[in-house]
């Protein structure tokens, strides 16, 4: 609103007041009385300016408490949320002391601090290294199973490859029939169960775990299961199978590493 809309009815207000008076009077009178008038009719503007103006005080305390709440919902939803990222964490590590209990093969339990990116990225680095008796091509587990192995190694780090990545293999074999493959990242979620002959039966829902044959990893860790079997005009002599890892490769945040 302009100030000269703002204005326009206190002075008609006060054109009523003299107007009302010189009605009365028949004319303005002395400046007395007009200095009286012209009080009276100040008081009178400023009661109904205060009356109108006391809804606006009125919101704007509101809005003033409404921003308090929400400022004080979001410190709570904050500290709800470091809450459960600690209660998730503690879950997390009880899992891996279990698994690090029952491994007599455990070398070290480790943080991944980093991610890889570009060229590395179906890579992690670990917070254990050399000196914590990490070396190359250990294997990495997780309460889920397999998540890779180390490739590169410093005093105090070490990188490992996710079972992920399309220069992974492993020697596996499927749990109950112990028939046997090779598993191989796809750079994808899923990965390839290749080398199996179209003879011997595969099956969705088979678990597949490492068969130490390739004397790399630790032979009876867990994999994945079979999600898909498709020999459909399919040449050459083996079946073409996808594997799905027990392990997200995107969610590790602790690992063993064994040997």
């Amino acid at each position: 609103m302009s100030r000269k809309k703002a204005l326009l009815p206190i002075v008609v207000i006060i054109s009523f007041i003299l107007m009302t008076y010189q009605s009365k009077k028949g004319h303005f009178g002395s400046p007395a009385q007009i200095s009286s008038l012209l009080d009276s009719a100040h008081k009178t503007i400023a009661s109904l300016t205060g009356s109108l103006s006391q809804p606006f005080k009125r919101l704007a305390l509101r809005e003033e408490e409404n921003t308090r709440l929400r400022q004080r919902v979001d410190e709570l939803l904050l500290e709800r949320d470091r809450y459960l990222d600690a209660v998730l964490e503690n879950k997390r590590l009880k899992e891996l002391l279990k698994l690090q209990e029952s491994s007599k093969t455990t070398v070290a339990a480790a943080r991944v601090v980093a991610r890889g990116t570009g060229h590395w990225e179906h890579t992690l680095v670990l917070d254990k290294g050399l000196k914590d008796g990490v070396a190359k091509d250990m294997t990495v587990i997780t309460p889920m199973g397999l998540a890779g192995k180390i490739i590169s190694v410093t005093d105090s780090f070490s990188r490992m490859l996710l079972l992920s990545d399309i220069n992974f293999s492993a020697a596996v074999r499927v749990r109950e029939t112990r028939k046997e493959g090779v598993l191989a990242g796809t750079g994808t979620r899923t990965c390839m169960l290749k080398y199996v002959p179209y003879e011997e039966e595969i099956k969705t829902g088979d678990v597949i775990a490492t068969s130490g044959l390739d004397s790399l990893f630790v032979p009876g860790v867990p994999v994945g299961y079979v999600s898909k079997v498709d020999n459909k005009g399919l040449g050459g002599n083996f079946q073409y199978i996808e594997l799905t890892p027990f392990q997200d490769s995107s969610r590790i945040e602790e690992v063993l590493v064994i040997r």
